[in-house]
């Protein structure tokens, strides 16, 4: 049977992911990675309407940050993919496969050394979105906070002497700037 480009023909009672073609798989990957981030907008949005603007961004950090919800996305990424490894370019991998990283940004990640990456967000819609409604509070907390500590985090899951630091942050004076940039270091 000749891989499936979509579903869009008769269902079929024995369908198999493995049915689909590439394409078709990267979509619906795209697709539910689009659904991830939006769950958490969504409940974010829900609590800044109950209980106000600084409740949502500090339950937002508390379950990215504090509750598990980076390590619980970075192991299932790395045991779906097989990554491992304790150096940078295990962590780049990872990045550029994550639902939460790659699959709503544009990544690009430039591995100088095993032990010396930069990982440069080309676009990030979340960033679009929030320049779009001008939303600069939430932007910095998304970037000045979660990112500033999530990434650091998520690399210490692969090695705890990554050091992280960001050569660029928002905000950007264009739309045509790249959404940020981070280098990624083990000391020798």
């Amino acid at each position: 049977m000749p891989e499936l480009i979509d579903y869009s023909g008769e269902m079929n009672p024995e369908l198999k992911m493995e049915d689909f073609s590439k394409a078709a798989l990267v979509r619906l990957w795209q697709a539910a990675s689009k659904l991830y981030i939006g769950m958490d907008a969504l409940w974010v949005n829900l609590v800044r309407e109950k209980l106000g603007e600084k409740t949502a961004m500090e339950w937002d950090t508390e379950i990215w940050l504090r509750r598990g919800a980076a390590e619980a996305e970075v192991s299932r990424t790395r045991e779906a993919l097989n990554i491992w490894g304790d150096d940078v370019a295990a962590f780049l991998k990872y990045a550029q496969v994550d639902p939460g990283i790659a699959g709503v940004m544009e990544v690009e990640c430039e591995l100088k050394s095993k032990n010396l990456g930069i990982l440069t967000v080309k676009r990030c819609r979340p960033l679009e979105w929030c320049e779009r409604h001008g939303e600069t509070e939430w932007q910095k907390n998304a970037c000045e906070v979660l990112d500033a500590e999530g990434f650091p985090q998520s690399a210490h899951l692969f090695n705890p002497r990554i050091e992280v630091r960001p050569l660029k942050l928002p905000p950007r004076q264009s739309p045509d700037e790249i959404a940020c940039q981070w280098e990624f270091r083990i000391e020798e």
